[in-house]
């Protein structure tokens, strides 16, 4: 996700750094290089310079190499493959990618007219005009977009038509004023228009032969019954309540429509055994994309089925490299795309590993296995800053990491009461302290304190084990014979989801596990991979109710993407990036207020309000910002470009990637 889940997002995600200046998945845009304003490139500007391949790892299995992705460790790869028409550079300011200069506004802000720069090829060879783009925010515009939750969000929003005048010229005319339009969607990454409708009529060729009335006949099925109240989430609820129940069924259809299945070898629970459940979770989005494909017409069939068509498995795109092949459970290898726009390209391929586990990254980049980690958080980082063979990144992260809490009915923390004595039984600040080695910053709301709209005087966390246990009594819970809360049956006991091989996101739960134990509340934490296990729950029907993960925002403080109403996951809008559902009317008006407001400082006292609110409304347990690190061997160096003249990477900027299209290896 741009803005990341888990990482959430990872995101993280989710997915889970500041990723470019887009959204969701606060993930990396393209990192193409532009140059300057009304110059004419060429597709090879000069000969490639001297270079090894490059190798950097992802922790996680990949998802779509598309605009499609949902976690952080596919939009480093995507951000590789394609760029934008505009992207962020190292000072966090928008500069021209695809563009020859920032857009032409006219006077009430509404119109935002761009020239593209001649010359642009596809990595197929095919010429790249405005019909991509304007194909690109078509999809995005559509009920059915499937695209990051977050730029679907934010088009449909916002924008009200976007026209060619001709090949080189896109006209956007927004429906109101959008003060992050520039930095959050103009830098998003454009699809091919050729490629993706030749994809979807193959796609139709296959799909012609499935029964439309059996597909959506057994998607009403599964969502009756995973949805169904007995399904609580415990080890006793029904089978009827498991997708994996269904997995054959849903092979079947899929099967005959001509979809290519996910690779089940990839979903396995955090031991390595086989996890079923996962992979029929996959298997049900899939499902849902192909209902909804055959339910539409138009745009909306090729923005529904945008996941499942074979595009996402050969990739078209205008960066600096090129898909070669995916091994599940392995790797992703790219190779240099010598018809790149923005000059010269130095390695011949990237090479990809998957490497899950962050010490083991940490440990593969100091044997120079790899030449970059894009996000040291294993207990490494002493050891990686005194080896005199890497240069190491040092910033302010624009992300933080919660707990979220799922506020559906029945869950057990829709009560507000019980979200806030959970706040309540744990030291917050001292908690992070010893979970990130004093490497993390307490938050306390959203804002990271990176962020020119980040409120110091917001509402912190009160250590009240006494205070909290009131709450929970009020709500009418009583303490049984094991010291655990119970109502009705029920204890007040929960899975907390936190995502694998994050060795300070699993401290944290279990640190919190223990002083949660004295007021009478239960976790089980559960470490899980994300693409594979902790990506479904957080999808419709939200079969979770805690979870500990993280957000990389955007660098414009507009969070309607992730709080906003409409981004609530449902059946219509399984992917939300509103996860818990948080549904606050006045915290969504204000968020509306701030990305029309075009004045910062009036922007500032918005969400100044804003984050008063999401600290007393609990949709998340605010934990901590991160001081983040990266590693880069020293064999690694940047080549001045028309974009980064002075040819250096940039150690201190959350975007010190911004120009990794330039990055060049010294043989070894």
């Amino acid at each position: 996700m741009r803005k990341r889940l888990g990482s959430l997002l990872v995101v993280a995600v989710f997915l889970f750094a500041a990723c470019g200046g887009t959204t969701a998945t606060a993930s990396p845009t393209a990192g193409g290089a532009s140059t300057a304003p009304g110059a004419s490139p060429t597709a090879a500007q000069s000969a490639a310079p001297a270079s090894a391949d490059f190798k950097f790892a992802v922790d996680g299995e990949p998802t779509y190499f598309s605009l499609a992705y949902t976690d952080l460790p596919t939009s480093w790869i995507v951000g590789l493959m394609y760029t934008g028409l505009y992207r962020a550079n190292n000072k966090l300011a928008a500069v021209p990618d695809m563009a020859t200069a920032l857009p032409v506004n006219s006077a009430d802000g509404l119109t935002w007219t761009v020239t593209i720069k001649p010359g642009i090829k596809w990595s197929d060879g095919s010429d790249f005009t405005s019909a991509d783009v304007v194909f690109t925010f078509d999809l995005a515009q559509s009920k059915n977009c499937t695209f990051i939750p977050s730029f679907c969000g934010d088009i449909s929003t916002n924008l009200s038509t976007v026209t060619a005048p001709d090949d080189h010229t896109v006209v956007f005319t927004l429906k109101n004023k959008f003060a992050p339009f520039l930095i959050t969607d103009l830098t998003t990454p454009i699809m091919p228009k050729a490629a993706v409708t030749a994809s979807f009529a193959r796609f139709q060729a296959s799909s012609g032969k499935v029964d439309a009335t059996a597909v959506k006949a057994l998607n009403d099925k599964i969502s009756a019954a995973t949805t169904a109240a007995a399904c609580d989430g415990s080890a006793t609820q029904p089978t009827s309540c498991d997708f994996a129940t269904y997995t054959t069924d849903m092979e079947a259809l899929l099967n005959s429509a001509g979809v290519t299945l996910p690779n089940k070898s990839i979903y396995v629970d955090s031991k390595g055994a086989p996890d079923p459940e996962a992979y029929a979770n996959a298997l049900s989005v899939q499902l849902t994309d192909l209902g909804t494909t055959l339910a539409a017409s138009a745009n909306d069939q090729i923005a529904a089925a945008f996941r499942i068509i074979d595009f996402n498995k050969a990739p078209v795109g205008t960066g600096p490299y090129k898909f070669d092949n995916y091994k599940p459970a392995e790797s992703v290898t790219l190779d240099r795309n010598d018809a790149y726009y923005g000059g010269a390209v130095g390695p011949a391929h990237v090479f990809i590993p998957i490497i899950k586990d962050a010490a083991s990254a940490s440990a593969a980049l100091q044997k120079g296995d790899i030449n970059w980690q894009t996000e040291i958080t294993s207990d490494a980082l002493a050891a990686l800053q005194a080896d005199q063979s890497l240069q190491i990144a040092q910033y302010p992260d624009f992300g933080y990491y919660f707990i979220a809490f799922n506020l559906r009915a029945p869950h057990i923390y829709s009560d507000l009461n019980l979200r806030t004595a959970f706040t309540m039984c744990i030291d917050h600040d001292a908690t992070v302290q010893a979970a990130t080695d004093g490497g993390g910053q307490p938050v306390y709301a959203n804002v990271p304190p990176a962020s020119w709209a980040f409120d110091p005087n917001t509402p912190k966390y009160t250590l009240d084990v006494a205070g909290a246990k009131a709450l929970i009594e009020k709500s009418g819970w009583t303490l049984d014979s094991k010291g655990i809360y119970a109502k009705d049956g029920k204890e007040l006991s929960t899975k907390l989801y936190v995502r694998q091989g994050r060795p300070q996101r699993v401290k944290f739960a279990q640190l919190a596990k223990d002083q949660l134990a004295k007021c009478g509340i239960n976790i089980d934490v559960a470490e899980s991979d994300f693409s594979t296990v902790l990506l479904p729950l957080l999808s419709y029907p939200n079969n979770f109710d805690t979870y500990l993960g993280g957000w990389s925002t955007a660098l414009d403080p507009d969070d309607s993407s992730i709080f906003g109403i409409s981004q609530i996951t449902t059946k219509a809008n399984p992917n939300g990036n509103n996860f818990v559902g948080w549904n606050n009317t006045t915290a969504d008006g204000l968020l509306t207020q701030g990305a029309q407001e075009l004045d910062q400082a009036k922007r500032k006292t918005i969400y100044s309000q804003f984050q008063t609110i999401v600290h007393n409304d609990v949709p998340y347990y605010f934990l901590w910002a991160d001081l983040s690190h990266a590693g880069i061997t020293k064999t690694v160096t940047a080549t001045p470009n028309t974009v980064a003249a002075d040819g250096t990477i940039d150690l201190t900027s959350p975007t010190y990637f911004w120009n990794n299209d330039t990055w060049v290896v010294k043989g070894q």
